[in-house]
C-alpha cells in the first residue's frame, strides 16, 4: 500500500510540473506576443500553432520518456520485490522441512520403548521390601534381557540441542528449556529404575508419557506458528 501511495504520489508531482510549464509558457506567450501585436496586423494562427507546438511538443517528449522510465523502474523494483519474497518463501518451506525432519526423528526416538515393551518389566512396587523382591526374581529371569531404550532415548534428548540452527527462537524460551530438562530428568529416572531394580514403576512410566507429550505439543506448536 505503501508503494503505491508513493508512485501516485510522483506521478501527481510530474503533472504538476507539466501544469506549470504550461502555465508558464501561456503566461510567456500572453505577454510577449498578442500585447506586442500592432493593431494593424493580422493575428496568424499558423504562426500561433507552430509557437505552441514547437513549445509543447519537446515537453511532452520529454515527459513522455521520464514517465516511461519511471514506469519501467517501478516494474522492474515490483520484479525484484517478488524475487525476494519468492526466495524467502522458499527458504522458509525449506527451513520448515529440515525442522519437520528433526521433530519426526525426535517422535519416533522417544517412542522407542513401545517396541522394547515386551522386554519391560513395570509393576507398582508399594515400598522398599517390594522393590527387592521384585528386583532378585526379575535378575534371576531376565539376567540376559537388560533393557537400553532410555539411554539411547537420554541420548536422543541431550543431542537435540544440535539442532539450535532449526529452533533458535525456540531454545531461548524459557518455557521449553524447562520442559527439555523435565524429559531429560524422566527418562534418566526411568534408566536408572532399570538398571538398579530391572523393572520400572508405573507411576514413573505415567509421568514419562505425559511429560512426552506436551514436550512434543510444545516443539509441533512452534514449527507450525513459524511457517
Amino acid at each position: 500500500m505503501k508503494t503505491v501511495l508513493k508512485n501516485l504520489t510522483v506521478l501527481l508531482v510530474l503533472l504538476f510540473i507539466a501544469t506549470i510549464i504550461y502555465l508558464e509558457v501561456s503566461r510567456q506567450f500572453q505577454e510577449y506576443y498578442l500585447n506586442n501585436l500592432n493593431k494593424n496586423s493580422t493575428f496568424k494562427y499558423n504562426e500561433f500553432g507552430d509557437f505552441i507546438g514547437g513549445i509543447l511538443n519537446p515537453l511532452f517528449t520529454l515527459l513522455s520518456t521520464i514517465s516511461i522510465i519511471f514506469l519501467t523502474y517501478i516494474v522492474a523494483k515490483n520484479d525484484e520485490v517478488k524475487a525476494d519474497k519468492a526466495i524467502e518463501t522458499q527458504k522458509r518451506i525449506t527451513l520448515n522441512q529440515m525442522r519437520q525432519a528433526a521433530f519426526e526423528s525426535l517422535v519416533q526416538k522417544t517412542n522407542m520403548y513401545l517396541y522394547e515393551f515386551d522386554k519391560l518389566s513395570i509393576y507398582e512396587a508399594k515400598n522398599k521390601l517390594t522393590q527387592m523382591v521384585l528386583t532378585n526374581i526379575i535378575k534371576k529371569e531376565n539376567a540376559k534381557n537388560y533393557v537400553t531404550v532410555w539411554l539411547i532415548i537420554l541420548s536422543e534428548l541431550e543431542n537435540f540441542t544440535k539442532f539450535n540452527y532449526l529452533f533458535s527462537d525456540l531454545f531461548k524460551k524459557e518455557d521449553f528449556q524447562y520442559k527439555h530438562q523435565e524429559f531429560i530428568n524422566i527418562t534418566a529416572k526411568l534408566s536408572e529404575e532399570q538398571n538398579e531394580y530391572q523393572f520400572i514403576k508405573t507411576e514413573t512410566l505415567e509421568c514419562y508419557i505425559n511429560i512426552q507429550k506436551d514436550f512434543l505439543t510444545f516443539i509441533g506448536n512452534y514449527i507450525y506458528s513459524e511457517f
